[in-house]
């Protein structure tokens, strides 16, 4: 589900190495008007960007969305130096306009105008302006810079309304706005820079210092009339907006009827249409008309067998509704970092929907985009986050549950007979859970040695290694789990210096970090990382005759546990690594560091043994 309102399409995403070096581009000058007048909105823009070397070439190339049924006009538009000379005019017939359908659409109303103003001297500047009128909105403007790699200079946004048109707003890292009252008019102004900062491993995207501003109209008219004054009216709407689409064909309730006859339990029964929808529906983006934020029909669905997640999850809701079997339509926004929601301040801040369905004082969630995931499994793009259950009268924000370590840990063990030429034989059994657990579960549908291979060497082994045989087990399609057996033959595991042995690690792989002089931004830790092994090593014709000392490691960020024991020529290591999901502040960073510095220093280091 996209938003209705693109600010403009030249998302920069700038390269920069060190701050006092210039971005690759940046922007000069955003200077935007909106109008809200007589239900429509006009938005009036004129950018400049600056290009600064060869490597911001591409936010030369400019595109600008819209919609269909919506008015769109590119005005003047040029190159120029750093002088102000105009080096080259756009031309009406370098102006191309298409549909904007992506890889995963089958249609879309949406569309582009774009061209390109290039120029091999620099710095250069291009300057640009257009003008776009909306017939129906539900969003007057978002700029959300939280954690983007571009520079503004001056950001200059201003809204006109009236009276009978009031807006909302909600402002963070801005000052208010400039308030002007003329007759029946109001105009509000904002205006902001950006000075981004260097990426930083788990900035904080809810404590980030960037300019965030949304604007949305109070009352508004898109398929149905619906509100913003808060989080129920805008779902209200929502299930308004959606009504009477859950009707499904005679050939489909016969279907549900023989795939649930004799079945009893609410929650079999669900199980049993969730795989009915995995199995015989597949996802595909299809937006028409109101299409962003209202589903297709159930019959839709039922007939052509795909949808995008608002259809796919409608239709669920249909089917589920003619076995007696309650649920609710959810927005919720998927993505890789969780993002606070606003209980204060309704908007459209969704891009996605689930399922949620109530089983005594448990509520499940079902994705219904994807044909591999478990029933009632919450996967890490959607966990620990608000979500907007939608009803008739009484629509709320709710939480969707976060993954806890016990649901993600991830096992590996591993069995490695020493050669005599440093080398080793190895067996390995990795179950897999959480977040790995989704990215083996889609590598399992599309496998091949080289993948695995690969997969292997960026995800689970260091070193240099020889896969032999390899094989994916799941116990059944609604496991959160699934292991992978492989054999391998090891390279370089093991050196021998008299009677000691120093042993290469099966390192798991610790995030890095700046050190706490250069942090700059607060840490945020979505989903916990938690990793135990189970190790044996065989080593032919010796007898273990002294072992490292274990490790012991407690701290508020998570723990590390390294055991160590020997029996004849046999070595076994028992290790656990969790770091915890959490928001840590800058303050404490320098304690947060020390701990992460701790994991990768004893990950790195050679087990030492003594042998006789």
């Amino acid at each position: 589900m996209r938003l209705i309102l693109t600010l403009f399409c030249l998302i920069l995403l700038i390269n920069t190495t060190k701050s006092d070096e210039l971005p690759s581009s940046e922007i000069v000058s955003l200077i935007s008007h909106r109008q809200i007048k007589d239900n429509k909105l006009t938005i009036n823009d004129t950018i400049i960007i600056q290009i600064n070397n060869r490597d911001g070439d591409n936010d030369a190339a400019i595109q600008i969305a819209y919609s269909k049924g919506d008015k769109l006009s590119v005005g003047d538009a040029w190159i120029e130096d750093m002088s102000g000379n105009i080096i080259r005019k756009l031309k009406s017939k370098e102006i191309l306009d298409r549909s904007s359908i992506s890889d995963i659409s089958l249609y879309e109303d949406d569309f582009v105008k774009e061209f390109e103003l290039k120029h091999n001297q620099y710095p250069y500047r291009v300057i640009y302006s257009y003008k776009l009128t909306l017939n129906k909105f539900v969003q007057i403007a978002s700029y959300d810079y939280r954690n983007k790699r571009l520079k503004i200079k001056n950001a200059k946004i201003t809204v006109e309304t009236t009276e009978d048109q009031p807006i909302k707003y909600k402002q963070k890292n801005i000052d208010a706005p400039q308030k002007e009252t003329s007759l029946k008019t109001i105009r509000y102004t904002w205006q902001f820079g950006y000075e981004p900062l260097l990426r930083e491993m788990n900035a904080s995207v809810n404590n980030s210092n960037a300019p965030l501003l949304e604007i949305v109209p109070l009352n508004f008219i898109y398929g149905v009339s619906g509100s913003f004054e808060n989080w129920q009216t805008f779902g209200n709407w929502i299930y308004r907006l959606n009504a009477n689409r859950d009707q499904l064909p005679e050939s489909e309730t016969k279907k549900i009827d023989g795939l649930i006859e004799g079945v009893t339990n609410d929650r079999d029964k669900a199980t049993i249409l969730y795989h009915y929808l995995q199995d015989y529906n597949r996802y595909i983006n299809v937006t028409l008309n109101v299409g962003g934020l209202q589903t297709h029909p159930a019959e839709y669905v039922a007939t052509n067998r795909y949808g995008d997640c608002k259809a796919l999850t409608n239709y669920m809701k249909a089917i589920l509704k003619y076995a007696d079997i309650p649920s609710y339509y959810t927005l919720i926004n998927m993505s890789d970092e969780v993002e606070e929601i606003d209980p204060d301040f309704a908007s459209q801040d969704f891009n996605h929907v689930i399922l949620a369905i109530p089983f005594g004082k448990d509520t499940t969630f079902l994705e219904c985009t994807t044909n591999n995931l478990p029933f009632g499994y919450i996967h890490s793009s959607i966990q620990n986050r608000k979500a907007l259950l939608i009803t008739e009268n009484n629509s709320k924000l709710i939480s969707v549950p976060a993954q806890k370590p016990i649901d993600i840990v991830c096992n590996r063990s591993i069995k490695t007979t020493l050669n005599n030429d440093n080398s080793a034989n190895m067996a390995m059994l990795i179950t897999r859970r959480g977040e790995e657990y989704e990215s083996s579960n889609y590598l399992s549908k599309n496998i091949n040695k080289n993948v695995v291979d690969k997969y292997m060497q960026n995800n689970i082994l260091t070193g240099s290694f020889d896969l032999i045989n390899f094989d994916f087990i799941k116990t059944s399609r609604d496991s959160a789990q699934i292991q992978l057996d492989v054999q391998c033959r090891m390279h370089s595991v093991s050196k021998k210096f008299g009677n000691n042995i120093s042993i290469t690690p099966y390192s798991l792989k610790v995030p890095f970090y700046e050190i706490p002089d250069k942090r700059k931004q607060d840490v945020q830790i979505d989903y916990p990382q938690y990793y135990e092994d189970s190790l044996v090593y065989d080593i032919p014709n010796t007898t273990i005759s002294k072992v490292p000392s274990n490790v012991h490691i407690i701290t508020p960020y998570g723990h590390y546990i390294l055991q160590f024991k020997a029996k004849d020529n046999q070595l076994t290591v028992y290790k656990s690594m969790l770091i915890k999901a959490g928001n840590y502040p800058l303050a404490e960073y320098g304690k947060f560091y020390e701990f992460i510095q701790q994991l990768r220093n004893l990950e790195i280091k050679n087990y030492y043994i003594e042998v006789l």
